[in-house]
């Protein structure tokens, strides 16, 4: 992609008149970015499992903090000498945080599950430190997974097609942050439209507000203040006057508790730890490939190594969910940010939630004030998904976003279903069962998925069709063993001779998917013995 080009399709913010303001508008925006996963990690624990919130707020928070402060750390060590090594001035760090997706698996398959299970027997503070123990354990296990996975980081990028690498971006973005963001903010829109028309404005427009205000802080300064002035009016319908919690400081603990239990009870889920692993490793090189088009040139296996040390470092001061590269990175490069952002954000994480400040935000901040910051970061990745690639390619977009629309669809679905009655349960048709199923299997190792298919239809495009074969082989092999396609609702893994014990359309399916891709495989191969030369 041309200079000319990303500068068309990428323009400077209106409201960074200078460094400072560049760096605080973006920076501001990382910040909610980071916090927002924070009050979900709190929220879904204390939440839906009563987890007692001194283990939550005490222990867990503070370690997911010390883990995003460290990482970033390291990105901007790693930013400033890569500035210095290229002679390129405006590098923007990679921003990072704690994994969403990772939390709903580590909340609801492995630590919450560990801690209800307990708390009967052991009493609800032993049951929550156990299970706390367990999901570092799971950390320390995703470290060293991720660190192992960085020696492939370089091939990948440079073998793998760049439509697939952004595609399985984009396939996120329209979901996880696009969709689910603007559902968040439609829950209150007479406050959250407001947010997010300002956002619109400054941030995805890139028009200058009044005296070049931050378009991030000012969005959530008038959509909070909004929000009260409607809530003490006695408006009703969502708006209410929230009781103010006690600030009480966190600090986090060294710890080696979670390394002592990594040959424990955790090692039943190595099957759902190893997916989300390669999941933020593929994504971290996924991340790397959109800095390139931007202009910003990292290396893959370094940005991967970071990732794990951080993840390590959250694990063995308390953090149970692992962290990630943000895709924010494009974002924040088009807000005119470097490095001060990150530094700004993370010394406002750490001072903030160490202090209590996060645990009394996490409940005086209505969440739909911050959902439109997600759209902003959904945006940028659609635009680089679009302004990046040869044209030839574009329909293997496609191909690498319809997994992690299905992911997102059968999320939904998988959660209607799980609150209707047993009794209604099983008045759904066979058919409808079987479709359910299909759709969770389709909807396991999504980024996987969207790297494969996209990286086939490319190579099938380019007439490579040698490389598109092996890509089909290597998705039944994937999907024998449930690293893609599993058909356990925990998205383990297994073994394909030692299947777990299932009934009916469950028990053929990984074969006939695989079966399926085999034949595919096959082909393609034949295909490949055909010379004709690809299109101009």
């Amino acid at each position: 992609m041309s200079e000319q080009a990303t500068e068309a399709a990428f323009p400077a913010t209106g409201s960074a008149s200078g460094q400072l303001f560049s760096d605080l508008n973006a920076g501001f925006a990382f910040f909610l970015d980071c916090v927002v996963n924070l009050f979900v990690l709190s929220g879904i624990l204390i939440g839906a499992f009563g987890m007692p919130g001194e283990v939550v707020f005490g222990k867990i928070i503070p370690g997911a903090i010390v883990g995003i402060v460290a990482g970033n750390a390291l990105f901007i060590w790693q930013a400033k000498r890569t500035s210095k090594a290229t002679g390129n001035p405006a590098l923007t760090s990679i921003p990072l945080g704690i994994d969403l997706p990772t939390i709903f698996g580590m909340c609801f398959f492995i630590v919450g599950p560990a801690y209800v299970s307990n708390v009967e027997a052991m009493g609800s503070l032993p049951a929550a430190e156990h299970a706390w123990q367990i999901g570092m354990a799971a950390a320390f296990w995703m470290a060293i997974i991720k660190f192992v996975l960085s020696f492939f980081g370089r091939a990948m990028q440079t073998q793998m097609p760049q439509m697939a690498l952004v595609g399985a971006m984009a396939g996120i973005a329209t979901v996880w942050l696009g969709a689910e963001a603007l559902l968040g903010v439609f829950a209150l829109p007479e406050v959250s439209l407001v947010s997010m028309m300002i956002m619109a404005f400054a941030l995805i427009a890139g028009h200058r507000l009044p005296l070049s205000m931050p378009g991030a802080v000012i969005a959530i300064v008038v959509g909070t203040l909004l929000y009260y002035v409607l809530a003490f009016a006695g408006v009703g319908n969502g708006y209410v006057v929230r009781e103010a919690p006690e600030l009480i400081p966190a600090i986090p603990t060294f710890t080696v508790a979670g390394i002592s239990a990594m040959s424990g009870e955790i090692t039943n889920s190595l099957g759902i730890v190893f997916p989300f692993a390669l999941l933020i490793a593929a994504s971290a090189v996924n991340i790397v490939a959109g800095a390139r088009i931007v202009g910003d040139h990292f290396d893959p296996r370094q940005v991967v190594q970071i990732d794990a040390t951080a993840t390590f470092i959250s694990a063995i001061f308390g953090g149970i969910v692992q962290t990630t590269p943000y895709f924010g990175h494009t974002t924040y490069k088009r807000m005119g940010a470097r490095t001060g952002y990150a530094i700004g954000a993370v010394s406002m994480i750490a001072i903030g939630g160490l202090g209590g400040v996060i645990a009394f935000a996490s409940q005086m901040i209505p969440e739909g004030v911050l959902k439109p910051i997600l759209v902003v970061v959904a945006s940028d990745i659609l635009r680089l998904a679009f302004a990046g690639g040869d044209a030839r390619h574009a329909p293997a977009l496609l191909f690498a976003m319809v997994p992690g629309i299905l992911n997102y669809a059968f999320s939904k679905v998988s959660d209607l279903y799980g609150r209707i009655g047993e009794a209604v349960q099983q008045t759904l048709g066979t058919d409808w069962q079987n479709s359910y199923l299909l759709l969770g299997a389709m909807s396991r190792g999504y980024i996987l998925t969207s790297l494969i298919w996209g990286a086939m239809l490319v190579w099938i495009i380019d007439r490579s069709m040698k490389r598109a074969a092996f890509a089909a082989i290597a998705a039944a092999t994937f999907t024998l063993f449930g690293v893609i396609h599993s058909v356990l609702p925990s998205s383990g893994m297994y073994l394909p001779w030692a299947m777990p014990a299932m009934d009916g359309f469950a028990s053929v399916l990984p074969y006939r998917l695989a079966a399926g891709y085999l034949i595919t495989a096959i082909m393609l191969f034949l295909f490949s013995l055909d010379r004709e030369k690809p299109r101009a």
